[in-house]
């Protein structure tokens, strides 16, 4: 082959590799920012619309413990307990969760009677008839309305209330009032109802433990029968102490025997 052959051959190949990187081996486009931006952004939005509807559409938690003792919800203008609650703590004996109800923070709606009356629950439930004291106060747990057809069986519109010794009566509007008087009154208390570690928690308070103290003394150990009247004063006392010192809002342990 001759030189010129030679030369003309090299040319040849070049002229191939540049045409050959001009069709396949060229680099992509960039990517255009704002597109780019656009898209990240979209996504994002929708994203967060997607955890927002899951959020909206998520129940509220159930509140338990001590929580569905102290917390209420505005209905008829008053602050009540949770409506299950109600229902359960009427169909049984709870002393315990009466006394974190009433508590110093408490929130929930109160009224006073306006007379002594004979107590009994027209809701039904276990609660016991009772004589309810002129004064007495009552934890409102829901608004009764009066029968539209006018029929009225019991007590007919009013409240349904809870007695500090965790029993339940129904009241009628009549009845009662929502003026504070400046001592309510309050039944007495069984103290050898509540649970032990109730107990513990009330003995930390030093007129609690005297109260409770002298109550052991004067009526040595006997807390129902024929008892003397000073073990019955002793025993007022004690159950003074403790309205007294739950409304200042001694701690009290969440009950282990809940509603």
């Amino acid at each position: 082959m001759t030189a010129t052959s030679t030369g003309l051959a090299s040319l040849l190949l070049v002229a191939a590799g540049v045409a050959f990187a001009a069709c396949g081996g060229a680099p992509a486009p960039a990517a255009d920012p704002a597109s780019a931006s656009a898209s990240a952004s979209a996504s994002a939005s929708a994203s967060a619309s997607a955890s927002a509807s899951a959020s909206a559409s998520a129940p509220a938690p159930a509140k338990s413990g001590k929580d569905l003792l102290t917390s209420c919800t505005e209905r008829d203008g008053l602050c009540l307990p949770d409506a299950g609650l109600v229902a359960r703590i009427c169909d049984g004996q709870f002393p315990d969760a009466a006394l974190v109800m009433f508590g110093g923070k408490s929130l929930f709606g109160r009224v006073y009677l306006k007379g002594a009356t004979e107590g009994w629950n027209a809701d039904s439930g276990k609660s016991a008839r009772a004589k309810l004291f002129f004064q007495e106060e009552m934890l409102i747990l829901k608004r009764r309305n009066a029968p539209k057809n006018g029929i009225v069986m019991g007590a007919g519109g009013g409240y349904l209330v809870l007695r500090w010794d965790g029993n339940c009566y129904t009241l009628d509007d009549g009845e009662v009032s929502t003026q504070k008087p400046s001592k309510p009154v309050n039944p007495p208390l069984q103290w050898n109802m509540l649970e032990p570690t109730t107990k513990d928690a009330l003995l930390r308070s030093p007129p609690v433990l005297a109260a409770f103290q002298k109550r052991g003394k004067e009526c040595k150990g006997v807390t129902t029968g024929v008892v003397s009247k000073t073990c019955e004063a002793a025993d007022s006392a004690l159950t003074a102490a403790v309205v007294d010192e739950v409304r200042k809002g001694i701690a009290l342990p969440t009950p282990s025997k809940m509603p």
